[in-house]
């Protein structure tokens, strides 16, 4: 059994806090029927530690005292110590996917600003929809792409350099879609993209070809990959087909 101080003392939490979560009821220390005194056992050491985990990982105090009171008490019984961890460890996970997923979002949303130069509307509606709405796209991709080809897509991921090369090229394409496909302009945009499409998918012009035809928005459609709207991917095919001397080249661009 440990005191209100000596429990302050070896984790941290401070005296205050440990009466504020009593007040709660997030714990229930044991009272001393002379003199009041506060008396933490196993089980409150365990509760306090779910509560450190959880209030890390910004649950409300009111959320995590449905969670403990849906829990088991300790007994310094191994099995049950290993079932709270695993867990927490369920949480955990849940949360990074629930990050990992408005990460890419907000990476996404970045790009789209960085390719247009502007603030687009329609981007942010997208974000908000996403987060309503989340997987939507994601599983269109799973049914359409194996897992092996899942890994070689670029999908916006924040930690690949290669995405913002991509915004910058789509930021070239749609200033240039006035010049003639055999301008001086067009033609080294033409070798930019050839040169990045070798670097994203190493070759595989199978693979090339295959994601070109899942991001071609269908007819009334609007772009299903940010920027590659119907017009702007027509531009890109005609000035690949000029730069590749007019060869029916599946590695057309991204």
């Amino acid at each position: 059994m440990y005191t209100v101080g000596q429990l302050s003392k070896l984790t941290g939490v401070s005296v205050r806090t440990l009466h504020y979560y009593e007040k709660l009821g997030l714990l229930q220390p044991d009272r001393n029927s002379g003199n009041q005194y506060r008396s933490y056992s196993e089980d409150d050491i365990l509760r306090l530690q779910k509560i450190a985990v959880l209030k890390h990982m910004h649950f409300k105090l009111s959320e995590i005292k449905i969670i403990l009171d849906n829990g088991e008490t300790a007994h310094n019984d191994v099995a049950v110590w290993s079932r709270a961890l695993t867990q927490q460890m369920t949480i955990v996970k849940q949360q990074q996917a629930k990050l990992q997923s408005v990460e890419h979002l907000l990476y996404s949303t970045l790009y789209a600003m960085r390719a247009s130069e502007q603030v687009n509307i329609d981007e942010m509606l997208r974000f908000i929809r996403e987060l309503e709405q989340p997987r939507q796209g994601k599983a269109l991709r799973e049914q359409y792409f194996s897992p092996e080809e899942l890994e070689q897509l670029p999908v916006n991921d924040a930690s690949d350099p290669l995405t913002m090369e991509w915004a910058d090229i789509l930021r070239r394409a749609s200033g240039l879609l006035a010049e003639p496909p055999d301008s001086a302009a067009a033609q080294q945009l033409a070798a930019s993209i050839m040169e990045y499409a070798d670097k994203m998918f190493g070759g595989d012009e199978q693979l090339i070809q295959k994601y070109w035809d899942y991001i071609t928005p269908h007819e009334g459609q609007s772009a299903r990959v940010y920027g590659m709207t119907t017009e702007v991917m027509q531009y890109m095919d005609a000035i690949i087909l000029i730069y590749t001397g007019g060869e029916d080249t599946q590695i057309r661009n991204l």
